[in-house]
């Protein structure tokens, strides 16, 4: 699955088809707003919501982890949904996902897990505050309006999508963003049960879609609406 490689301050980013980024001297595997839970938390208030969102997102993220050979995992805010999704069915799904990867797990805490004060401690995953810095690189959830110092930020929280040309028709597909004046990267929804916010290119705005498996760009004006 072919991945884009970026430069950020002399520090190779492998942009992945998997909606993930990984920071290649540092072996991270780094992804934004996992939602675990979001669909039982949907059917919890009686919103219809589809099966399988919560397997088919932790087995693409272990096999994610093993493609690169991670040695960590960061998660950007949001690995959870809510406390109302969180149930036995659920607990016991991501425990089976920490005995089949073991990595270090750090949660960099988003507006969705302060809802959920405590997680299982067989989920083996420290949580390390709303801010949090690995390899030169500041993590935090939402992503700042201006530089924060001289280092980049990895952001999640916006869900960004790209409207892309697809022979006569136009489609929507997740992007990650690098914004070159801002300093920051803001990773796409790795789950797949999410809307987010439309992004479009401009000066200054590296913009990279996942489409068809795999991770294209940057993209440029004209390309995208």
């Amino acid at each position: 699955m072919p991945s884009a490689i970026i430069s950020i301050d002399g520090r190779e980013v492998e942009l992945l088809p998997e909606r993930a980024a990984f920071l290649r001297a540092a072996r991270a595997l780094v992804v934004a707003d996992l939602h675990v839970g979001k669909s039982e938390s949907y059917r919890r208030f009686g919103v219809p919501a589809a099966d399988g969102i919560d397997e088919e997102t932790l087995v693409r993220l272990s096999r994610a982890a093993m493609r690169v050979s991670a040695k960590v995992i960061v998660v950007v805010g949001d690995l959870t949904h809510s406390a109302d999704g969180i149930g036995e069915a659920e607990l016991a799904r991501f425990a089976e996902f920490r005995e089949r990867c073991s990595l270090p797990m750090r949660l960099v805490e988003g507006n969705h897990d302060r809802g959920v004060r405590t997680l299982p401690s067989e989920w083996c995953v420290d949580r390390v505050g709303d801010d949090f810095e690995l390899g030169g690189i500041r993590f935090r959830h939402e992503p700042p309006a201006t530089p924060i110092g001289d280092a980049w930020t990895f952001s999640g929280h916006l869900h960004p999508m790209l409207s892309i040309a697809k022979g006569t028709r136009w489609v929507e597909t997740p992007a990650f963003v690098v914004d070159h004046v801002a300093r920051t990267l803001v990773l796409p929804a790795f789950s797949r049960f999410t809307r987010g916010v439309r992004v479009a290119p401009r000066a200054g705005l590296g913009i990279y879609a996942v489409a068809e498996h795999a991770v294209v760009g940057p993209i440029e004006e004209g390309a995208s609406r």
